[in-house]
């Protein structure tokens, strides 16, 4: 088993970055490795069908496209038919509940009776009542993609977001390849804990000064606080990329438990 930096496309040069939203740490700038992108960021998404694009529950605002991601095997927890994944973040703690009461001539509304959830969507939730939601992707949907979210139907001055969550049609960002590589890291394949352990984890400390930072696939887990609990070795720690808000601080997502939890 192996655990991953991701590596983002640093635009208009021949290099690539480790933090893809600045300010940039010292160093950051690597050559672009020699292989096909495993994934992207940016405002487009997986070749998902339109209408099962992830919703915030209470706004109905489609959410913000994060992060599409090819997995290497050993991570592809839900098994060879899904063998990636695509990870969103929508309506944040200031959401309420959408007035769906209309007359039929609101296209909004009309264009939000057709959406529903993708078969392979989990909506995740924070502390704070904010959303996100996980799709495992076929790998026709992986490879198909990006993709563009629904069309915004919205009126001027309607449906304005005021949740202090990020959605699809507020976000606009280019689409920027991500690449996957293997890190050295003494930590890859075990279970991540507070305490050093008799299997051999070691919690980040001094020693993990040069991991820090970044968005990574298993290893060590750098959270801003406490460690959730239920962490396995088939996590995902994200850094904040352009146009998502963890309030400066980093997100674990658990791939084989399902642990979730962010930190500022």
């Amino acid at each position: 088993m192996l655990a991953y930096d991701l590596l983002f496309d640093h635009p208009g040069t021949d290099t690539v970055l480790r933090d893809a939203a600045p300010p940039q740490r010292p160093g950051g700038a690597l050559p672009r490795p020699d292989q096909t992108p495993n994934g992207w960021i940016g405002t487009a998404g997986p070749a998902i069908a339109s209408a099962t694009w992830p919703r915030g529950p209470q706004t109905g605002l489609p959410m913000f496209h994060v992060l599409t991601l090819a997995l290497p095997p050993e991570y592809r927890r839900r098994g060879e038919e899904f063998p990636a994944i695509a990870f969103f973040q929508g309506e944040g703690q200031f959401a309420q509940e959408l007035n769906r009461d209309d007359d039929g001539e609101d296209p909004f509304l009309r264009e939000l009776t057709s959406a529903v959830d993708h078969p392979e969507q989990t909506i995740l939730t924070d502390i704070i009542d904010g959303k996100f939601a996980l799709i495992w992707l076929t790998a026709h949907e992986f490879l198909a993609g990006p993709t563009a979210p629904p069309a915004d139907p919205r009126r001027p001055g309607e449906h304005v977001a005021q949740d202090e969550g990020p959605n699809a049609w507020d976000e606009i960002h280019p689409t920027r390849d991500v690449w996957l590589v293997a890190r050295a890291d003494p930590n890859t394949g075990l279970t991540p804990s507070e305490e050093e352990t008799e299997e051999g984890y070691r919690p980040a400390s001094d020693w993990s000064d040069d991991l820090a930072g970044r968005s990574h696939l298993g290893g060590t887990v750098m959270p801003v606080q406490g460690l959730p609990e239920g962490l396995t070795p088939y996590f995902l720690e994200l850094e904040e990329t352009p146009g998502t808000n963890y309030g400066s601080g980093n997100l674990q997502l658990d791939l084989e438990s399902g642990t979730f939890d962010w930190a500022c």
